[in-house]
């Protein structure tokens, strides 16, 4: 790496969300809530999960979808376990990193800079789903945060991520899909790229540099030169 790359990499990130942006977890969550929920005599519709706040602690989202509906939430965890089950078996078995996302992941290594994935997931299944996208293999650095909670991440999470990845002073680019992610990447100082999804989309990103159906609709070097202010 030349020295003017090396320096580049220091003082930029590009950093995403890896269940949510990479491998568009969120449909098989409401897929298996819904299920779940669904044992528990409540029908849960595509708005009522996105109105429940859709917590990626699965107990959180379970919880949250019952109590909406005026349900009682104890003696959810076995809805609870098949939810984590359902998510784990597509994170090691069936999901494929986005088309799109891949060609900006390229560039971005092509400038030198860093790319990082974040996760709300336990580390084991983050793991897998990262050598089943290919993402270990091209480079990707897997930031596991010491603390996810029921709302996350917010901007608090966000600062301490940077800390524990040693990037609170770069110039970075925060690829996420929902409102939350955003407004704290936003105060967190970041550039960011929503990619939201069906869940997500009604919801306010005001800040962000782009509002994307699909990262391939841009292409990926118009995206980081709007961006990184290289």
């Amino acid at each position: 790496m030349s020295a003017e790359a090396k320096q580049t990499s220091t003082t930029h990130a590009l950093i995403f969300e890896l269940e949510y942006v990479a491998a568009k977890t969120r449909a098989v969550e409401f897929a298996s809530i819904k299920s779940a929920a669904k044992t528990k005599g409540v029908e849960v519709s595509p708005i009522a999960f996105s109105r429940s706040g859709m917590s990626p602690l699965h107990r959180a989202a379970v919880t949250a979808v019952l109590k909406q509906a005026g349900k009682k939430t104890d003696a959810i965890e076995k809805a609870v376990g098949e939810v984590d089950k359902t998510v784990a078996n597509y994170c090691e078995n069936e999901a494929e990193l986005d088309a799109g996302l891949a060609k900006l992941i390229k560039a971005t290594q092509d400038r030198g800079i860093p790319v990082i994935a974040f996760t709300a997931l336990p580390e084991a299944i983050a793991q897998k789903l990262m050598t089943k996208l290919g993402l270990d293999a091209m480079g990707v650095e897997l930031l596991i945060p010491e603390e996810v909670k029921d709302s996350f991440p917010r901007a608090d999470d966000w600062l301490k991520m940077l800390k524990q990845c040693n990037k609170e002073h770069a110039t970075l680019v925060a690829v996420v899909s929902s409102q939350v992610a955003c407004k704290g990447a936003l105060t967190a100082g970041a550039a960011c790229i929503v990619v939201p999804d069906e869940y997500t989309a009604f919801q306010d990103f005001s800040g962000a540099k782009m509002v994307l159906d699909s990262v391939a609709d841009e292409k990926p070097n118009a995206i980081l030169d709007l961006t990184l202010r290289m």
